[in-house]
């Protein structure tokens, strides 16, 4: 029985996992009561779950057949990555005089991420590296900057590049070591470096989905 407060956002990463791990296949039936019984929840943070999947495109609702898991290109993925690097870019302008000569905590997010990377736990590892990302974020102390950050939903996005994408391409370790030179430029303090560093690192990434979409099938 899962044990968060917020238990829609919990649903929603399992259901999320299950997905990208082929658990559910494209087509596959999502039915509320039946999720809700084996998570021990009630129907209404699975629907709030669903809900946020839909939005994603990782689940489609059609017409007398409810929710069902729709096939999703790394090409679709990929679009929120231009949006997700120029948001970043800033946030990494605005931090920086703020987390000049002040980033232990990123530092002890960075230490744990390579701790979860060294284990291979691809879910740690993808917490932690959204929760580095909001952190820079956060301290921009821009709130419009920082709703429309979480409105990409970046966490979720984050474990979909980690379970598609990281393991395959480059390894967790390598990730990991990926967010050292933000740190760097962030304790210095310099906000066109910080933006610069927080920009490449998000490109890094869209770099790969664009090799990913070159081999993939077109949408349904």
């Amino acid at each position: 029985m899962l044990q968060r407060a917020v238990l829609s956002d919990q649903i929603r990463e399992t259901l999320l996992t299950r997905i990208l791990q082929g658990d559910y296949q494209p087509g596959d039936r999502l039915i509320e009561s039946q999720i809700a019984k084996e998570l021990g929840v009630s129907q209404s943070p699975v629907r709030e779950a669903l809900r946020d999947l839909v939005a994603m495109h990782f689940v489609e609702v059609q017409p007398y057949k409810g929710a069902r898991v729709r096939h999703v290109n790394p090409s679709e993925i990929a679009q929120v990555y231009p949006v997700r690097a120029a948001l970043e870019e800033l946030a990494g302008q605005l931090a920086a005089p703020f987390l000049k000569g002040n980033v232990d905590e990123l530092q002890s997010i960075y230490e744990e991420m390579e701790a979860a990377a060294r284990n291979e736990d691809v879910n740690t590892m993808a917490s932690l590296d959204a929760q580095f990302h909001r952190r820079i974020v956060m301290a921009a102390n821009n709130q419009i900057l920082e709703e429309t950050w979480d409105s990409l939903r970046i966490e979720s996005r984050t474990h979909v590049t980690t379970v598609k994408l990281m393991m395959e391409h480059v390894g967790l370790v390598q990730v990991a070591k990926y967010h050292l030179p933000i740190i760097k430029a962030l304790n210095e303090g310099d906000p066109i470096n910080s933006g610069s560093e927080m920009r490449s690192h998000v490109s890094k990434f869209a770099k790969l989905f664009e090799e990913e979409t070159q081999h993939d099938p077109p949408a349904d």
